[in-house]
């Protein structure tokens, strides 16, 4: 009868599924392991299959999280707001200066008349800036990009065009993971219109972090 079937509780499952990923991580973290110790670790097949056991130790290292802590917090309280902006207009010099003024590292360019998100600004696009010719390279896919990055003194050719954004119901998690797919420090908030509503920073997951302490 049903009676006699015993009872499981959703506290028990989530404990039995974040062991289980902890299993899982061991196992990738200890093939790791073994690859950072084959020789030569210099072609491009180990590399590859290095940088898929980082990810593969990321994404199991976070669902344990997740399982283990059972929250799914969403950017809106964690994002700064309201963030600092520039236009696609503005000068370069005008530009750093207001980054330099406002002690950030780069900002979302937005567009004056609608307000919505076009690009954002970051201090390497003033070291591209800087460096000049020197840093080009004749055979990056962006070369021509790059050249007019160099010759720029606007912020609309400068800036990196359709940036990733996220919305202000997006997790924390899924937002961290962007972070690091990408290679982001930051992430511009958007509404529903594609309107700036705030920043989420690398600094506001590590608040998030600690707020899970």
């Amino acid at each position: 009868s049903l009676d006699r079937l015993p009872c499981v509780r959703s506290e028990d499952c989530i404990q039995d599924f974040a062991i289980s990923m902890t299993d899982c991580l061991l196992v990738t973290l200890l093939g790791l392991l073994l690859f950072c110790c084959l020789p030569n670790p210099s072609c491009a097949a180990f590399s590859s299959s290095l940088e898929g056991v980082r990810c593969s130790a990321n994404h199991a290292f976070a669902t344990t999280q997740l399982a283990m802590s059972g929250r799914q917090d969403q950017v809106k309280d964690f994002m700064t707001k309201p963030c600092f902006s520039v236009t696609p207009e503005m000068s370069l010099d005008d530009a750093a200066k207001f980054l330099v003024g406002k002690k950030i590292a780069g900002a979302p360019v937005v567009d004056r008349e609608g307000g919505k998100v076009v690009g954002v600004i970051s201090q390497f696009d003033f070291l591209c800036k800087e460096a000049g010719a020197v840093a080009l390279d004749l055979a990056s896919p962006t070369y021509r990009q790059d050249v007019k990055k160099i010759m720029s003194n606007k912020v609309q050719t400068s800036m990196t065009p359709n940036p990733i954004t996220v919305v202000e119901t997006s997790t924390m998690q899924a937002s961290a993971s962007i972070m690091i797919k990408n290679k982001l420090n930051r992430l511009p908030v958007v509404d529903s219109e594609g309107k700036l509503v705030g920043l989420l920073s690398s600094s506001d997951v590590m608040r998030h972090l600690v707020s899970d302490m």
